[in-house]
């Protein structure tokens, strides 16, 4: 089980759709467990762009603020070829240096949990060493998060 991860809908804030491609599935018709890497992604990258937060000087070195370091995935359900999937997305724990964001994953049409996952991160100076995590980053994640946000050693 996934640390503090929670199954309520309501605990998250920003969803997005991806609808799954054949070349995403496996020879046995279900989506291959490495998509879920890309889905996770897609729902990190525009939960970031809803918020603003993706646009660093437009330099593509700026883009994303952090570079992942752990990726935890439980499947629950298959997804098949065509079927859209809802890519429910939270930034539940800023620390020091580091940031996580839970995921879980929903058939729109079935209304069936496909998976749940957790993306960690860790940001970075020039140097690829870690450093604190902006203030100006946590303001917007505090404001649009609420009491879900859980912040330790800042």
């Amino acid at each position: 089980m996934i640390t503090g991860f929670s199954d309520q809908l309501s605990d998250y804030g920003f969803s997005t759709d991806v609808r799954v491609r054949l070349s995403e599935t496996d020879a046995v018709g279900i989506v291959f467990f490495g998509t879920y890497a890309h889905y996770f992604d897609i729902g990190r990258m525009d939960y970031l762009a809803h918020l603003g937060l993706n646009k660093h000087g437009g330099a593509v070195k700026d883009l994303i603020p952090g570079v992942v370091v752990g990726q935890e995935v439980e499947f629950t359900h298959p997804a098949r070829y065509n079927d859209v999937l809802a890519v429910f997305v939270r930034l539940a724990t800023i620390g020091e240096t580091s940031y996580t964001f839970h995921l879980k994953i929903v058939n729109k049409r079935t209304r069936a949990a496909v998976a749940n996952g957790s993306l960690s991160l860790v940001w970075m100076n020039e140097a690829h060493e870690p450093m604190p995590v902006p203030e100006s980053f946590r303001e917007v994640i505090r404001d649009f998060e609420g009491t879900n946000l859980v912040e330790v050693g800042a």
